[in-house]
């Protein structure tokens, strides 16, 4: 227990957005993937074709939304016939609920191991070759600036490259919300899409201290002042570090016993019975709802107020 080591000060959260020195986090935390327009590359798997088409290849079809901008969602969804290796999984920004992963989906991404197909390496791939065409086509016809090819609005600024290899565990978080929101993601050869920012952690227990301290209510109240206000959320991106969240010391008897209090309600959250095909706002409320009804919850929020006093 760390209690002999806490003393509470009941102004410390009105003070501590007027005395900010910001988080050595914020060096760390790095903006996802630009997998944009969607119609390019995020892909339902279609039944297989009766005619036959032999291994190692995919029949799939764009996955759009209504949320999609124009012109983007009233053009026709693309068909094809994808070599396996170039559909991956991704990672979006409503994938994420607090402390928990819902199934990722999946895209369609010229990489060959670290590298992005060029056009003469890309022929050797027959139906990625015929997608990627036709998406470069529509890409050019509709894009709204000739400053970009398709190529270099996927990897912008390295975003999708620096992503290959994964690390063994990072940290997400949601760029944009009403609430902070993040969770831990296990699986390497997972792609971060760009509604997202993420982090390499050291240990399991560096990530739960963060996700721990991310998903606190605390730590939205806090930074709500420091966001921009759009449409039904707030631009969260990476004001989160203009608070002084410190790096992660395992001898720090606070920092470890947030990653004690993030381990259990991860497990809390893990055994929620939800159905993961519904609408993300509704599933993060309900996880929301149950965590604050924790003891765990009060107990955290307590911890950060002593971290950031």
């Amino acid at each position: 227990m760390v209690a002999p080591f806490i003393t509470r000060e009941p102004a410390m959260l009105a003070q501590a957005t007027d005395t900010l020195v910001g988080s050595l986090y914020e060096q760390r935390f790095k903006n996802g993937a630009t997998i944009y327009p969607r119609l390019f590359f995020l892909v339902d798997e279609q039944e297989k074709s009766p005619l036959g088409w032999g291994s190692g290849r995919r029949a799939i079809c764009s996955s759009t939304s209504s949320t999609e901008n124009v012109p983007w969602k009233t053009l026709p969804r693309q068909e094809g016939i994808i070599e396996t290796e170039f559909i991956r999984s991704v990672i979006l920004g409503e994938s994420v609920l607090p402390y928990r992963l819902l199934p990722p989906r999946h895209a369609v991404l010229p990489l060959e191991g670290r590298n992005l197909l060029g056009d003469q390496n890309i022929d050797m791939y027959p139906g990625l070759a015929e997608w990627w065409r036709t998406a470069n086509d529509t890409w050019l016809a509709n894009r709204s600036s000739e400053r970009l090819t398709l190529t270099e609005q996927l990897d912008y600024h390295h975003k999708l490259t620096e992503q290959i290899p994964g690390a063994p565990l990072r940290v997400v978080y949601a760029k944009a919300g009403m609430y902070v929101v993040a969770a831990l993601v296990r699986a390497p050869d997972v792609i971060v899409d760009h509604k997202l920012y993420w982090a390499a952690v050291a240990s399991e227990e560096e990530g739960m201290y963060l996700c721990a301290i991310l998903n606190s209510p605390t730590i939205t109240e806090l930074v709500r002042p420091l966001m921009s206000y759009g449409k039904d959320e707030r631009d969260i991106d990476k004001h989160l570090w203009e608070l002084p969240i410190p790096l992660y010391d395992s001898a720090n008897p606070v920092h470890a016993q947030l990653a004690h209090l993030g381990h259990a309600q991860s497990e809390l959250v893990s055994d929620i019975d939800i159905d993961e095909r519904g609408y993300f706002v509704s599933l993060r409320r309900r996880v929301r709802d149950i965590l604050n009804d924790n003891l765990s919850s009060q107990e955290a929020a307590s911890l950060i107020e002593e971290l950031l006093g």
